[in-house]
């Protein structure tokens, strides 16, 4: 058994935890009420107890950390009963492979390998793995319909006024540096005279481009000082003068200018439509599971601890 199979199987299960056995099965102390059903701390446990294990001691009666992981539970428990309504389930060829992974005599040891500790229940959480695929495949029908249309998309880009400012230009840019004066003139005395740019940097800048002959690579206008503006306004190929600065002297050589791109509704419409869908997304969503507690029956019975969770490790 591969234990990066199982890292993967973690990560569709911990997106959003999930409930496992029928209450009925369970004991402890009854905690919530959903709909008429009785769940318990031990309901709890087994659908968080993946998370309290990495929860440090200190925080393990922080309330609000109580309070969360309680909100999830009943969160999951009404989407998982949503889907059973809606007939929903998980693909059994999927399944029955998973069974099979968890049902093997080294899985709770290779289990206990990953996550460091005893008592990790791996039947439970091959359910707990069905269970969030079939949420998964709920929350998919929820969000379908999801559409982003046009005019939505053009009000989007019209709100966001920032993005329509045209980014700045960028440039490769070879740099000569000093603090001397008269070294700068020599430097230019040499380039005017033929000497390549590269070698007249190694020998007289003191920048720490100079090991690499003045190359500063891609500039971003923005990203640098005022006088770098100079350099911008070179053709391509061209040298500049001595260029003094508060920092000393320099001497510019445009390579390549690459005008600004202007942030266009065209050039930003994929993007654009990326950003708005997924927020669409997640907006039916979070109505949805509002709905669903909106009509849901939900009391709350006794207040708990994360440590007496802890209780059903053993």
């Amino acid at each position: 058994m591969k234990i990066s199979l199982f890292l993967t199987l973690f990560a569709i299960l911990f997106c959003t935890a999930c409930t496992s056995d029928k209450p009925k099965k369970e004991v402890g102390r009854p905690i919530v009420q959903i709909n008429g059903e009785v769940y318990t701390t031990e309901n709890l446990w087994n659908f968080a107890s993946m998370v309290i294990w990495e929860i440090a001691p200190k925080d393990l009666d922080n309330a609000l950390i109580n309070e969360q992981l309680l909100n999830d539970f009943v969160e999951h428990k009404l989407l998982l009963n949503e889907a059973e309504k809606r007939g929903i389930t998980a693909d059994r060829d999927q399944m029955d492979q998973i069974y099979i992974l968890f049902d093997s005599p080294d899985a709770s040891k290779e289990l206990k390998a990953i996550t460091g500790h005893y008592n990790v229940d791996a039947r439970k959480i091959a359910q707990l793995i069905s269970e969030r695929m079939v949420i998964n495949k709920l929350l998919s029908e929820v969000v379908v319909s999801t559409v982003v249309s046009d005019t939505e998309l053009k009000r989007f880009y019209d709100v966001r006024g920032y993005l329509r400012t045209p980014t700045t230009g960028k440039a490769h840019i070879f740099h000569i540096f000093t603090t001397d004066n008269e070294t700068a003139r020599k430097a230019a005395r040499e380039l005017a005279s033929g000497i390549l740019f590269e070698e007249v940097a190694r020998k007289y800048s003191e920048g720490p481009e100079r090991a690499t002959g003045g190359d500063l690579g891609i500039v971003v206008e923005s990203e640098f000082p005022e006088f770098f503006s100079s350099a911008f306004r070179l053709k391509e190929g061209e040298t500049s003068a001595v260029i003094t600065s508060e920092y000393g002297y320099h001497i510019f050589k445009m390579v390549q200018f690459m005008k600004a791109s202007s942030n266009s509704f065209e050039n930003l419409k994929h993007q654009l439509l990326t950003e708005l869908y997924m927020q669409k997304r997640q907006a039916a969503i979070t109505d949805f599971i509002g709905a669903l507690q909106n009509n849901a029956e939900i009391k709350y019975l006794n207040n708990f601890t994360l440590s007496e969770l802890y209780t059903y490790a053993n």
